[in-house]
């Protein structure tokens, strides 16, 4: 009797520390704010991976907002890198993982916003669950302002996150093709006002 109330009793922990890996798909709003996202000027847009890249496909909806005054950031050029579907960086640099192979930068329109496409990163050294995608605010104060999504992310992690001003939880979405989307903004700290083409 003991041995069985043990195993349910494992049973209940473990079914509350799983992560949930539901994700639902885009709904009538969602759909036309992506719509709207596509349709952003080729300098809003980047693609970081190929067609050819395994992995599932992904768009990031981003809008970047000062995290003081809450207003857009204009015209703010935003770097991104991360690993391949297999966790792996492969920087052109072994000393610089910024230099990692999927990279890549955009500029943000007036509204703050900005489209990316890639593929969902891969878990990222012996650790599960720990996929993001690194992104660097250029002249902000700090820089550096990760993704990660709830689907991919256990609960040290999110509890990581959660106290954390520079690390961002992503809800994934999917389209009616399975390409993966997620609507996200990012609060950052002391944004360069001044940045230029």
């Amino acid at each position: 009797m003991k041995s069985i109330w043990i195993s349910l009793v494992l049973i209940a922990v473990c079914t509350q520390c799983a992560i949930d890996r539901t994700v639902m798909p885009l709904n009538k709003v969602e759909l036309e704010t992506l719509a709207l996202f596509k349709k952003l000027e080729p300098k809003h847009q980047v693609t970081v991976s190929t067609k050819n890249e395994p992995g599932q496909k992904l768009w990031l909806c981003l809008t970047f907002i000062s995290k003081e005054n809450k207003e857009p950031l204009n015209n703010q050029k935003v770097s991104l890198y991360h690993t391949s579907t297999a966790g792996e960086y492969e920087p052109s640099d072994p000393n610089n993982e910024a230099t990692a192979r999927l990279n890549g930068s955009v500029y943000t329109d007036k509204n703050g916003q900005a489209f990316v496409q890639t593929i969902l990163p891969g878990d990222y050294g012996s650790s599960a669950d720990n996929r993001h995608i690194h992104t660097t605010v250029v002249g902000a104060r700090p820089k550096a302002y990760d993704i990660h999504f709830e689907q991919f992310t256990g609960q040290m992690g999110t509890n990581f996150i959660s106290g954390s001003d520079q690390h961002f939880l992503a809800n994934l979405k999917q389209a009616n093709d399975s390409t993966l989307v997620t609507f996200l903004t990012i609060e950052v700290k002391k944004p360069s006002s001044t940045i230029k083409n």
